[in-house]
């Protein structure tokens, strides 16, 4: 498969600590925390400095100047839509899927700001399995690094980091298991396989076995509570236990570490990939 942007500049959790410890002096690490609504943000520097990750004023996805059309505005325009051929839809399609430019030059100050050298994507994984969010994720970074070369770039990479990678690993004759709440989770192999995926989900009344509905359940349940957290709030927690996962504070030499750990960032990859091999498919049908 030829590599994309969007492949190319994709690298595994423990890369973007090492970009870290090279530019500890002047660079910062941003977590990104997609949403449908918004792009959550938050910095952190060296964990040598003592900081934490601090959450920014996360950016809207929703456009700012849409209004509602008039009755004859509206007509016009399904008139034109029907006269459309099946280049311009596809164009149509294309422009669609795109961020807009205020949300691109807000994230190339961010980036500028904060001198970010990586970042750490929050890759929303419901109870190991991946669903609708991890598709808008992808778009939305596809989008981006198609309009901007100064904010996700090869030279400036991210990594997709889930509660699934931030896991704590016990070898057992040689079989890797994880806790992730009440589930045994069991990390992919190198072809996406993991017996969790054969768990059925935690049970609560009324339930539907549909997974859009799994997953916008317990985004409604997290919007609900009493502390309702923001997505920069959340990405910020992100980024805080990406930190912890590859960082330590050694209390006899009374500096900071670091950890090897076990991730899943291959299977991320092959996600990324058949985003890219589905999309290819898309772009090649409707020319």
């Amino acid at each position: 498969m030829v590599a994309t942007k969007l492949s190319s500049a994709l690298v595994a959790p423990s890369k973007v600590a090492n970009l870290l410890d090279w530019r500890k002096a002047v660079g910062s690490v941003m977590a990104l925390d997609i949403t449908r609504k918004s792009i959550g943000m938050a910095v952190a520097t060296h964990p040598d400095q003592h900081a934490e990750a601090i959450a920014l004023r996360p950016i809207s996805l929703v456009h700012q100047h849409q209004h509602q059309p008039s009755q004859e505005h509206q007509y016009q325009h399904s008139r034109q839509q029907l006269e459309m051929d099946a280049s311009s839809a596809s164009i149509c399609r294309t422009r669609k899927n795109q961020v807009s430019k205020e949300l691109i030059s807000e994230l190339e100050a961010a980036v500028r700001r904060h001198r970010v050298c990586a970042f750490v994507v929050h890759w929303p994984t419901h109870e190991g399995r991946m669903g609708e969010q991890c598709g808008k994720v992808l778009q939305v970074l596809d989008s981006v690094i198609d309009q901007s070369n100064s904010v996700v770039t090869r030279k400036r990479p991210f990594t997709l980091w889930s509660t699934a990678t931030s896991i704590t690993t016990t070898s057992n004759d040689d079989e890797q298991s994880s806790s992730i709440g009440d589930y045994a989770y069991s990390p992919p192999d190198e072809w996406g396989r993991s017996i969790h995926f054969a768990n059925a989900p935690a049970y609560y009344p009324d339930m539907y076995y549909n997974s859009k509905s799994i997953i916008r359940r317990q985004e409604s349940l997290l919007s609900s509570s009493s502390s309702a957290t923001t997505s920069s709030e959340a990405a910020a927690h992100v980024l805080n236990e990406w930190m912890k996962n590859h960082w330590e504070m050694d209390s006899k030499m009374g500096c900071v570490m670091p950890v090897t750990k076990e991730s899943i960032s291959h299977f991320c990859r092959h996600s990324v990939d058949e985003y890219n091999s589905e999309r290819a498919c898309l772009q090649s049908a409707l020319l």
